[in-house]
């Protein structure tokens, strides 16, 4: 129960050539190849308080063929000849391991300040440690000297199906550190016991590439997580970059070898992103503005609803479905139904902006805000006609982003759309008929506009 072990097998067939010959092509023409994957974890309590995850990772490659390269010193790039192409049986496989050590560290603390006694906080501190590497795999590769006099390398299973193995080996040590923090009290009027949600999530990311020749620690990321509402959730993330920003030879700013930490600073801010978005439907204006039912009304309306779908048995032990009646207003009319939403989305971010000048003595960048607000949504006019839009907002740029809207009809086995956009960088119009059935998706007529012809969109 605590180990785990799977076997995932891939093959795949291939040939590039033309129609005419398609089945004149021999065996040697077709490309084809296998690969093995058989990932390996378990899961330990150590010491009743760690928790210990480790995991091993096989993955072999069966190809049939390899290409060998020769570097042409007269054009500077590596050239194949037709004698190049080595037809055989070749395995090419990898392997890696990691490790992770995680625990949950709790604290309980009651507010002297507060009136209430009920009240309590709970802050659950999360640290973890993990270690993955991989062996390096240079046997699979091959090394040759360029005109400069460096060292070059290429691999003869470069552009096979699956891939080839990295050459030069792994290891990398992360580090992690999350936090939650949630309030319980006892509301006397509902005679309940209420949680809240103070931090959702507070946490910061950190790793260290035990393989890299220079500048192995990575910059560290911070995430907040608030639940504001029931409905919305605020998200940001900040980064703070390790090394210090220092001049060349030349008098150009790039980033040192030297940490911020041997200036006795902070990592270096890099600005931070947040986002906020909601949807508006038919029932937001009901739970807004609509008067608020009973408890007793909302059971029974359910118990009714209930009812109407309760399925009754037949003599042969089938079920059969009631039909639901269709509703209807005060004046005996069918009840008018049009399902709509909106959704609003906001984002903010700072940035450094390395267009402008770096300040000498604290050797940071000034700061760049860039903020747009964009929106989308969707009617159902009928069973078969609905309307959909997409647009937004640039406050940097002030202009309007990329506009676009459909309108579409469902013809039974197919459909027709229409898609204009008359506002953005690119205007264009699109009209398409093209079958329902997945199988028959090639089934289509469409005809679009220039501008939107030279412009691959999906």
């Amino acid at each position: 129960e605590k180990i785990s072990i799977s076997y995932t097998g891939r093959l795949t067939n291939s040939i590039r050539t033309k129609d005419d010959r398609l089945f004149k092509t021999g065996i040697s023409g077709w490309e084809n190849a296998m690969n093995h994957n058989i990932p390996i974890s378990a899961t330990f309590t150590l010491f009743k308080y760690l928790q210990v995850n480790p995991s091993v990772n096989y993955t072999e490659r069966w190809y049939t063929r390899k290409i060998n390269q020769t570097y042409n010193e007269e054009t500077g790039r590596l050239e194949q000849n037709l004698n190049d192409t080595i037809n055989g049986f070749y395995r090419v496989s990898n392997y890696s391991a990691s490790l992770s050590l995680s625990t949950k560290l709790y604290g309980m603390y009651k507010p002297l300040f507060m009136k209430k006694k009920e009240i309590q906080i709970r802050h659950v501190v999360t640290p973890q440690v993990s270690i993955s590497g991989a062996p390096s795999f240079s046997k699979y590769w091959e090394e040759y000297t360029d005109n400069n006099g460096n060292t070059q390398y290429y691999s003869p299973f470069t552009g096979q199906p699956f891939g080839v193995p990295s050459r030069e080996g792994s290891g990398t040590v992360s580090f992690s550190l999350a936090n939650n923090l949630e309030m319980k009290y006892f509301d006397a009027k509902k005679d309940t016991l209420k949680k809240v949600s103070l931090i959702d999530d507070l946490s910061v990311n950190m790793s260290y590439n035990m393989a890299a020749k220079e500048k192995p620690w990575s910059p560290l990321s911070m995430n907040l997580r608030l639940k504001l509402t029931k409905n919305y959730t605020f998200n940001m993330n900040a980064s703070f970059a390790t090394y210090a920003y220092t001049f060349d030879k030349s008098g150009n700013v790039v980033e040192g070898n030297r940490t911020e930490w041997s200036y006795g600073r902070f990592g270096r801010f890099q600005g931070y992103g947040s986002s906020f978005n909601y949807t508006f439907n038919n029932d937001t204006w009901k739970k807004w503005f609509g008067p608020k039912e009973d408890e007793k009304d909302k059971d029974k309306k359910e118990s009714e609803d209930g009812d109407g779908e309760d399925s009754e048995g037949a003599e042969d032990g089938t079920t059969t479905k009631k039909v639901e009646k269709a509703q209807a207003d005060p004046d005996g009319y069918q009840v008018f139904k049009m399902p709509w939403s909106l959704s609003f989305s906001y984002s903010f971010n700072i940035r450094e902006d390395r267009t402008k000048p770096i300040n000498r003595y604290s050797m940071r960048y000034p700061f760049t805000y860039t903020h747009n607000i964009n929106m989308n949504g969707n009617v159902k006019i009928s069973n078969n006609w609905s309307l959909s839009f997409n647009s937004g907002y640039d406050f940097q740029a002030k202009e309007i982003t990329q506009t676009s809207c459909t309108i579409s009809r469902d013809l039974h086995c197919f459909n027709l759309s229409a898609s204009l956009s008359p506002f953005g960088r690119w205007k264009y119009y699109n009209v398409t008929i093209r079958a329902n059935a997945s199988i028959l998706q090639d089934l289509k007529y469409e005809q679009r506009s220039q501008t939107q012809s030279n412009i691959q969109w999906y």
